[in-house]
């Protein structure tokens, strides 16, 4: 676990945090399919009974956009939740990054598909 990550969790177990926190900033960044880069950041925070979730944002290194999954983790504890983001691995990134984009509006996915049909 990274020193900032330690810190973190020292004030969360503590009581003294209870919103959002940054718990990994991941050095390699994410490629999509069109060659963009995205740097990859987990964060987590404090749920009723006493549980944590963490979840994983792709920011775009063009223009700062990001990308953020739903929960992806619930843990007992906040060190738990930073333990769990040590595992990822680039294989766990693709299907977070394809949860995280946008999906295409339902509608017109099915006008396409019925173009693809009547032609």
């Amino acid at each position: 676990m990274c020193m900032i990550c330690r810190a973190e969790a020292r004030g969360a177990a503590a009581g003294k945090a209870t919103m959002e926190q940054l718990l990994q900033t991941f050095e390699t960044p994410f490629i999509d399919g069109s060659g963009e880069a995205y740097d990859i950041h987990v964060y987590g925070r404090s749920r009723p009974a006493d549980t944590w979730q963490g979840w994983i944002v792709f920011t775009r290194r063009r223009d700062g956009r990001r990308f953020t999954t739903d929960a992806e983790t619930t843990q007992p504890s906040v060190e738990d939740v930073a333990y769990w983001a040590t595992g990822l691995e680039p294989a766990y990134f693709e299907g977070a990054f394809q949860r995280a984009r946008p999906q295409e509006d339902t509608a017109s996915g099915h006008e396409a598909a019925a173009e693809l049909r009547t032609v």
